[in-house]
């Protein structure tokens, strides 16, 4: 299958302060091929490590791919649209048809998919090679298409299970002592063998205060009928199971049939309330008041309060749960020595600092939130009080057979959801936003 990556920048500035110009005991530069669930690592970081260590790093957030912090990409603009727009024939060959299509079919792929492709590579190319009575020995794995990754809990979880991870070697990670023991040992991780947890956030509810004027203090709110249009869900279904879930009593975590049951029917119920099924596209419809209400994760929530006054953030009263994000190296990697070099990086307590107030998620560590400024480490919905999050669990993934029930049915009701007729939302008018609140300004100016 086709990989699609950027370009390689060439930078004889960085290789020349790092020796690794020719004659230099080094004979190639490497580059690391950084993978990350949103846009969550400093730019800035990598370009700093890139110029201690001579490492090149290739970073991809979702379908954008960047090098040392600079977007390599342009807009991907449709080869149809852009032939039209210069006088050339719109026509497609059959073959750049082809590869539309193998490029779509790959940036659909969640990463799990994405890593385990070449296993299934490698086993086709075994049952093509013995079909045509050629030698098996000769055919070999392709390289993993990406050397580190940083993601959440329970995807951590599936690729330990999958074996697409391999163990660390805490001995050049003297940085990951800074973590907090509690991130040490995750239920996905126990013991931390394979992950470096660094970020964390808590799900809570997001509303407009001009639209909504009074405090909303209860999930339940997500099923009321003075809200309907007006209020967004996760396209995610673990996340809007654990909403549903969560609301019930359940523990999100749960692999009761009963339990999930409910939650589903709670979901279905839902449906004909809720605006849009939304991932990050749900930012902008809540920072710009197209939409009223949302179940958001406290570090998206105060991303989405610096771009509009209006929104207000709390936690119900029933309770929540958090998410983490870790570090891994991917099993069969040809870097990994360079891999946990550029973690053992991440994770020293000043780049630790400024990650998190670049993304505006928890940090893990105490150490890290030490060196922040007041106004971040005295931030509620950052970091909150610890009876605020004492007890809750962290989302874990949930492989059992009785969910795997509900995956084709939550496809069924996006599909159903997005074939809907758009209606204009109530309240939609321009409101008045703000860019960068006192603190936020004030933790800039500290962190830089």
């Amino acid at each position: 299958m086709k990989r699609t990556l950027s370009l390689l920048l060439t930078a004889a500035l960085l290789l020349s302060c790092a020796g690794l110009l020719s004659g230099c005991g080094k004979e190639e530069t490497v580059t690391l091929r950084v993978y990350c669930e949103g846009d969550l690592i400093r730019s800035s970081l990598m370009d700093e490590f890139s110029k201690e260590t001579g490492i090149l790093v290739e970073y991809t957030t979702g379908n954008s791919t960047l090098e040392n912090g600079m977007n390599l990409t342009e807009e991907d603009e449709d080869p149809a649209d852009s032939a039209a727009s210069s006088g050339a024939s719109p026509e497609l060959t059959e073959e750049e048809l082809a590869a539309l299509e193998e490029e779509a079919a790959w940036e659909a792929l969640d990463l799990y998919d994405r890593l385990q492709q070449r296993y299934i590579d490698y086993e086709d190319a075994l049952d093509q090679a013995e079909a045509e009575g050629e030698d098996t020995e000769s055919v070999t794995m392709e390289e993993p298409v990406y050397d580190v990754v940083f993601t959440s809990g329970d995807m951590i979880e599936r690729l330990i299970e999958g074996g697409l991870v391999q163990a660390l070697d805490y001995s050049q990670l003297s940085n990951a002592d800074a973590i907090n023991e509690d991130y040490q040992n995750c239920d996905y991780d126990p013991g931390g063998v394979y992950s470096v947890t660094t970020l964390w956030q808590m799900m809570g509810l997001l509303w407009n205060s001009d639209y909504i004027d009074t405090q909303v203090t209860s999930w339940n709110t997500l099923w009321m009928e003075d809200y309907a249009g007006q209020i967004l869900m996760s396209s995610n279904l673990r996340d809007a199971m654990a909403v549903a879930l969560t609301s019930l009593g359940y523990s999100v975590n749960t692999e009761d049939g009963e339990a999930l049951a409910a939650a589903w029917d709670l979901l279905n119920q839902q449906s004909a309330l809720v605006q849009d099924y939304t991932a990050a596209e749900g930012f902008s419809k809540m920072a710009d008041g197209t939409a009223w209400l949302t179940p958001a994760y406290s570090g998206d929530a105060l991303n989405m309060m610096s771009d509009n006054a209006a929104l207000s953030f709390a936690v119900p009263t029933e309770g929540t749960w958090r998410i983490s994000y870790g570090y891994c190296v991917v099993e069969g990697t040809s870097y990994s020595e360079e891999a946990l070099e550029f973690i053992n990086y991440m994770c020293h307590v000043e780049n630790l600092a400024k990650n998190a107030i670049y993304c505006k998620y928890s940090v893990t560590s105490d150490e890290a939130l030490e060196k922040m400024d007041s106004s971040w480490r005295n931030n509620p919905l950052a970091y909150p009080d610890e009876s605020v999050i004492e007890g809750t669990e962290l989302l874990s993934f949930n492989g059992s057979d009785v969910w795997t029930d509900y995956v084709a049915q939550w496809a069924e009701l996006l599909e159903s959801k997005a074939a809907e007729p758009a209606e204009e939302p109530e309240g939609s008018e321009e409101t008045e936003t703000t860019t960068e609140t006192a603190s936020e300004a004030e933790s800039e100016s500290s962190d830089s």
